[in-house]
């Protein structure tokens, strides 16, 4: 196991050839036979590796917390800097961590020790407040800060010092309004909100030009039709089985639109641009209903527009719970993944645009594309608890949005 883990840590993903029990077996000097008397197949391997990694990450961050500190500021430093060092210190085992395609029994390796990482941060903190500490609290907390340290080593080795600084400010933020934690006002100065030129994670989404995975339209109307027919059965199909279902194939679409396989090729390549297609008539869908929510809020304070937009997502996302596994799923194609980034720019972007209206400055995109990093892995929670959207997360995803609001104007005042 350990030369599986020096192979995995030896090269970010992009840069390694898939890993075969051949290449682990030579790794480690002994014979391919050999392996399988320990482990029935690479994914187990991983799986270990997996596993062990997790281990280390909760041994030393339980190691922190059970150090005396003096405040719960002082218990974030220690927090913070042990998760930054950990890391820092194995790329590829990092990469691994927050691997998106992983699979399933790796993703379920991840989300217990997840699980175990709040209960480890609850212990910690829960010397500081009175209050109670509910798990779920510090579920969603760990949800928040997962989904900025995966960021903040996307796009620096050693974490990207604004992002970090991200984790720390909403931290301190969501321990103050959910736990009742307090965090001197001077920890705050000077940490305004991303306003650098040029302080952005990814360009901005605003292309009028194609995208790879967008096909030109059939230039007869019945092919049009056609096309249509399709792309709505492949739907139907994805929403009632969810992505990965046993239909969600070339032939039962095709069955389910009332046409012949052979015919679906000239719309669509393959059956992944087809499911990338879905994709996209699924965004477009949200996107819509943004629009709706903007024009029924002209002239409203901010806290009206953001009740209104937590209110129609909801109801968006439970309402197509397929397509909805579809947008957040861990295990779509390059092509597909390529689609959801493209989406979360293009929203950044016009939560950009809309905070014109609410704070005397919007700040910069990098600020709002972090937020929408967040509030995505939050709404996934949030379904991923119940099926109709859990009360809480969506709660604080309302919380995060007017406590961005009060960040901006605290910003530029």
């Amino acid at each position: 196991m350990r030369a599986t883990a020096l192979l995995i840590d030896s090269a970010p993903s992009s840069g390694r050839r898939p890993l075969t029990l051949r290449g682990i077996a030579e790794a480690a000097d002994v014979p391919v036979a050999s392996i399988y008397h320990y482990f029935p197949d690479v994914d187990s391997i991983v799986a270990a590796v997996a596993t062990q990694y997790g281990n280390e990450l909760s041994s030393a961050v339980e190691a922190g917390v059970s150090r005396p500190t003096e405040s719960p500021s002082a218990l974030l430093d220690t927090i913070f800097t042990i998760y930054r060092e950990f890391f820092a210190a194995r790329p590829g085992l990092r990469e691994l961590w927050f691997d998106r395609k992983a699979s399933e029994k790796v993703v379920e390796i991840h989300r217990y020790f997840r699980a175990g990482l709040a209960e480890i941060l609850r212990s910690g903190m829960h010397g500081y407040s009175t209050e109670p500490h509910d798990p779920l609290a510090y579920q969603t907390w760990i949800e928040i800060t997962g989904i900025l340290w995966e960021l903040a080593f996307q796009s620096d080795p050693e974490g990207d010092p604004r992002v970090v600084a991200e984790i720390r400010e909403v931290s301190e933020r969501f321990l103050c309004r959910r736990l009742g934690l307090e965090f001197p006002p001077t920890d705050r100065e000077g940490r305004k909100d991303h306003d650098q030129p040029g302080a952005s994670l990814s360009a901005p989404a605003g292309e009028s030009a194609p995208h790879a995975w967008e096909l030109p339209l059939p230039p007869q109307a019945r092919g049009r039709k056609n096309r249509a027919q399709i792309l709505s059965a492949a739907s139907a199909i994805i929403d009632s089985q969810g992505p990965h279902g046993p239909d969600v194939n070339v032939r039962a679409i095709a069955s389910a639109a009332g046409t012949s396989p052979g015919s679906m090729y000239r719309y669509f390549e393959d059956l992944d641009s087809l499911v990338a297609a879905v994709a996209d008539t699924y965004m477009h869908d949200l996107l819509a209903v943004l629009d709706e929510v903007e024009a029924a809020s002209e002239g409203q304070d901010f806290a009206a527009f953001n009740k209104r937009k937590m209110v129609a997502y909801q109801a968006f996302f439970a309402r197509r719970p397929g397509l909805r596994e579809l947008w957040f799923d861990r295990h779509a194609s390059e092509k597909v993944q390529e689609i959801h980034a493209h989406y979360r720019r293009v929203l950044a972007e016009r939560n950009h645009q809309a905070m014109s209206h609410y704070a005397p400055r919007p700040g910069e995109l990098f600020g709002h594309t972090l937020h929408i990093e967040v509030t995505g892995a939050l709404w996934d929670l949030a379904f991923t608890l119940d099926p109709e959207g859990h009360p809480y997360v969506i709660d604080e995803i309302e919380e995060l949005g007017i406590d961005f609001v009060r960040r901006l104007r605290e910003g530029s005042s």
